[in-house]
């Protein structure tokens, strides 16, 4: 077989084909060689879907622990825990669970990584999750322990007046008298840093997710309207770029809002911010500063007073009286809902599927985030919750509670696993 220039010009056909000596057949077994030959059948059975979390670690997909809740950890000041951050990591100094109480006393408690396989751990002597702070468990050096500086008397310390750094080294506490919002290291309890910005007194604080070296974003809101972005420097562990600057400038100043900043939440990822104002609206701004869009509550729907940010786009704002909504960052109402329970914290999984959520009733529920369906609710706790939190490997939720104390609930987000449902 021969081929004229215009197969030649075209080209197509491999190029085995273009010798001018082979026959077909050869031209053909060539390409067997070089290629390989593709088999009328692939499989017997079908095709794993791609990224099949199933068939790359189906042991994610195992029961590893049966309890839903974990361990109960009383403090003894019975003062209730208003903020709860667990940077849990293993590549941490110290991986702990930090807690804050109303009174500003914190507590550095340590993360033991037991949430392995169920079988792993029988081999094992049992040991709870989280070691109390043995300077608050023994009474000693309760100095080190203690925000000492006095708030402003007109604010109400919740979860969003304070932020502690990825690696657990310093707590940012805002509410300040002074209109300022402060920095102190959680070895010593000393004052690092005092950053001043506002014209009135900073009611909350939010933290971008980490980048390499601990380097994040800061954002405060105020009672002045104004929101300000800051950029909190890991390696010098101070707001700010440059080491030993005394006056901090903001990266970005957000204006748009009419009354006291609520609540807020920033996504580096995205490079969007989110904020509340005490009557209404929402807004959403660029990292810049440029205001984009008024979110569009519902009738009745009127104020704001947490916000949760997803990696994927979803906005979840809580109002008062139970009401829920969440929003697409183009400003798109997804879905709402009203529930009985007043809503003190509510956090989202790493993947940005499933909400969390607890308050005054005592129970944590599981929500699916597109159309806000229950998934699950924990046993009711004895006391209401004022914060929540979730371990880096996304196993546990801890809750702070207006008791005084800690409760550790397990939790397996692939039991709504669509592969996980089929499957099993």
């Amino acid at each position: 077989m021969t081929f004229s220039d215009d197969y030649f010009i075209s080209n197509v056909y491999y190029q085995h084909f273009y010798h001018m000596l082979l026959s077909f057949l050869q031209a053909v077994e060539a390409q067997i060689r070089s290629f390989g030959q593709t088999p009328s059948q692939l499989l017997i059975e079908p095709h794993p879907p791609r990224s099949s979390a199933m068939q790359v670690t189906p042991l994610m997909f195992t029961d590893q622990m049966q309890q839903d809740v974990i361990m109960v950890l009383k403090f003894p000041s019975n003062s209730p825990v208003t903020h709860v951050a667990a940077n849990t990591q293993l590549g941490l100094a110290v991986p702990a669970i930090i807690t804050v109480t109303a009174s500003r006393l914190f507590a550095v408690n340590k993360w033991h990584n037991v949430t392995g396989l169920h079988g792993a751990m029988q081999e094992q002597p049992y040991q709870l999750p989280v070691e109390i702070d043995p300077l608050i468990a023994n009474n000693t050096g309760m100095h080190r322990r203690q925000i000492i500086d006095l708030l402003d008397q007109s604010i109400q310390v919740n979860s969003q007046c304070f932020v502690i750094t990825a690696d657990n080294r310093f707590i940012l506490v805002c509410g300040f008298w002074d209109k300022s919002f402060r920095v102190y290291s959680t070895e010593t309890g000393k004052l690092t840093q005092v950053i001043f910005g506002h014209w009135d007194v900073v009611t909350c604080l939010a933290r971008s997710e980490s980048y390499i070296g601990g380097d994040c974003y800061i954002l405060s809101g105020s009672r002045d309207a104004t929101l300000l972005l800051w950029y909190w420097n890991g390696k010098n562990h101070s707001v700010g770029e440059y080491p030993n600057n005394e006056y901090a400038a903001p990266r970005a100043i957000l204006t748009g809002h009419d009354c006291e900043i609520s609540c807020a939440a920033i996504c580096a990822e995205l490079g969007l911010v989110i904020s509340g104002s005490k009557e209404g609206p929402c807004l959403i701004h660029t990292m810049n500063g440029d205001l984009l869009k008024a979110l569009e509550s519902p009738e009745n729907y009127l104020h704001p007073r947490l916000i949760q940010l997803s990696t994927e786009g979803h906005c979840i704002i809580y109002y008062e009286k139970g009401q829920f909504c969440v929003f697409s960052v183009n400003g798109k109402l997804l879905t709402k809902m009203e529930t009985e329970d007043s809503v003190k914290a509510m956090l989202l999984s790493r993947d940005g599927q499933y909400l969390i959520t607890g308050g005054d009733s005592g129970i944590v529920a599981v929500w699916q985030v597109w159309d806000l369906k229950q998934l699950m609710t924990y046993p009711g706790c004895d006391a209401g919750i004022r914060a929540m939190a979730m371990s880096h490997d996304q196993r546990v939720i801890i809750t702070g509670m207006a008791s005084g104390s800690i409760v550790l609930f397990y939790i397996d987000f692939n039991r709504w696993h669509h592969e996980y449902q089929t499957r099993y």
